[in-house]
């Protein structure tokens, strides 16, 4: 089945799921993945309007709405990636969204650091 294939390439096979570090207690695990995929859903929603439905009336600019948008994104992601992590133990999609929100939010960071920077400067 594909879905076992990419589990595999994902380091599935390698590890264990990260419920069973969690002795399987249902309550534990229910709530984790209530709440990490309820913040996903957030996450997601907030981060596709930001950089979908720019409109050009925010003062920050495209390329830090963009930015916004992507770190929102990401960090909804690692939400999803850690739930999968609990059942299918992907820990490298896990690391690899980890990876990629850090360096994002990094970029995000600089970025409007400088345009607050600049606007601070001109007002």
């Amino acid at each position: 089945m594909i879905w076992e294939r990419i589990l595999q390439a994902l380091g599935a096979g390698s590890y264990y799921a990260h419920a069973i570090c969690l002795t399987n207690d249902p309550v534990i695990i229910s709530l984790y993945l209530l709440g990490d995929l309820a913040i996903w859903a957030s996450y997601m929603v907030i981060g596709l309007s930001l950089a979908i439905l720019y409109t050009g009336t925010m003062r920050l600019s495209r390329t830090a709405t963009v930015l916004f948008g992507a770190f929102i994104f990401l960090c909804g992601m690692t939400h999803l990636t850690k739930s999968m992590t609990l059942f299918f133990g992907v820990y490298f999609l896990d690391l690899a969204v980890v990876l990629m929100t850090a360096t994002v939010s990094g970029m995000t960071a600089v970025f409007t650091a400088r345009e607050a920077t600049a606007a601070w400067k001109r007002n």
